[in-house]
């Protein structure tokens, strides 16, 4: 399936919510480890990869390839940017190259950092003679020790903050290193500072192919881990959404927080949450047209950008009805979802521009828990966050 969502602007949501007071005890400094060196310092665990909550790869094994290629032929590659983990003295967070460091371990050692389909180089231009050479070829070619030791002694720029005083000013410097770039998803940082049982179970439950990806128009995971934070979103807003107060990148994080803290007495809870949240997605793919959950309706046509804020709310809602009487009404809930959209100014408005604020979503959720009572002739009273007023 090609991907329906809107990459560009995904962490924009988030960013102007960074408010970093101050940085005067900011320290940067950089040093040129050798490939030797970093791969020592990851295999320490000194350099940390997260596997566990970061397993997904952007990269694919040609990619790979050219990044080893580059470092046997002495060319540059760009820098490394890492972070010194305050609860972990000597060790480091990566900020920006985490690509980079997963194919270096992966073609060293691919039975322990499984990062390539099949560790082994191909799709070489500089190098083509290389091609299907694995690391244990370079070990054990004596017609490749050149090559072998160019690639271990060559030097790769790292940049290292340290005392620095919170996290905000990692998810600045994050926002600043990929602006003008391909950007990530803050859910991978947010995932790093936040590491406990309910970030594994984020993880393992959209490692699975569930009825999210369809609605989002992917294959399987995504690379980026928006799946991950799409519901982190639902279960924080689910949950805690009374507590919400207009910055959501801090309400994310205080959620993983605290989940996390106790995960023991509310992985029951967080579970029950998870399975209202696929079966009311799985719903929604049956009473929308194809393809059309989380998607605006606009001048005679559904669009084909997937809006997550408009999802949120249709998931909400969804899990507070039955599911014969949402199937046995879905006529009449496509026409009156496309009467709101196209009439209905505020709603609309509370879906397109500064879709964090209390208003916005006060006034999204009281909207369409008014058009779902209407439509289902139901009582629904739940709103997940505080009335502004």
């Amino acid at each position: 399936m090609s991907e329906a969502i809107d990459t560009d602007d995904w962490n924009a949501e988030y960013e102007d919510e960074v408010a970093v007071q101050d940085l005067s005890s900011l320290v940067v400094f950089s040093r040129d480890w050798t490939v030797e060196t970093i791969f020592s310092q990851i295999s320490k665990g000194n350099i940390d990869l997260n596997p566990e909550f970061q397993r997904r790869n952007a990269w694919n094994d040609i990619k790979r390839s050219k990044l080893i290629e580059s470092l046997v032929s002495n060319l540059p590659v760009p820098e490394i940017v890492l972070a010194e983990d305050r609860n972990k003295k000597g060790s480091f967070i990566v900020i920006d190259g985490k690509q980079r460091l997963l194919a270096i371990a992966g073609f060293i050692d691919p039975e322990k950092y499984q990062s390539w389909k099949t560790a082994k180089l191909k799709s070489l231009n500089v190098r083509p003679d290389l091609n299907g050479t694995t690391y244990d070829l370079l070990t054990n070619d004596t017609e490749l020790e050149d090559e072998l030791r160019q690639f271990m002694n060559s030097d790769i720029r790292c940049t290292v903050l340290s005392n620095y005083t919170n996290d905000q000013v990692l998810y600045d410097v994050f926002y600043r290193l990929n602006s003008g770039s391909v950007p990530l998803s803050s859910q991978e940082l947010r995932q790093v500072l936040n590491r406990g049982e309910f970030t594994k179970f984020l993880m393992s439950e959209t490692n699975k192919v569930i009825p999210l990806h369809d609605v989002m128009n992917l294959s399987g995971p995504d690379a980026r881990l928006r799946d991950a934070e799409i519901l982190l979103r639902f279960i924080s807003f689910y949950k805690y959404g009374k507590n919400y107060q207009g910055n959501l990148t801090n309400f994310l994080s205080e959620t993983l927080s605290h989940v996390n803290r106790d995960w023991d007495v509310l992985s029951e809870e967080i579970e029950v949450i998870t399975r209202k949240f696929h079966d009311s997605t799985e719903i929604l793919r049956d009473v929308f047209p194809n393809g059309k959950v989380g998607r605006k309706y606009a001048n005679g046509k559904w669009e084909s950008r997937f809006n997550r804020v408009l999802f949120e709310v249709e998931c909400y809602y969804f899990t507070m009805i039955d599911p014969d009487l949402a199937r046995g009404k879905k006529n009449e809930f496509e026409s009156a979802v496309r009467e709101q959209l196209g009439l209905d100014a505020a709603f609309i408005d509370s879906i397109e521009s500064t879709t964090k604020t209390i208003d916005r979503y006060y006034t999204r959720f009281s909207a369409f828990q008014n058009l779902v009572n209407r439509v289902y002739e139901l009582d629904i009273s739940s709103i997940p966050v505080k009335n502004p007023e």
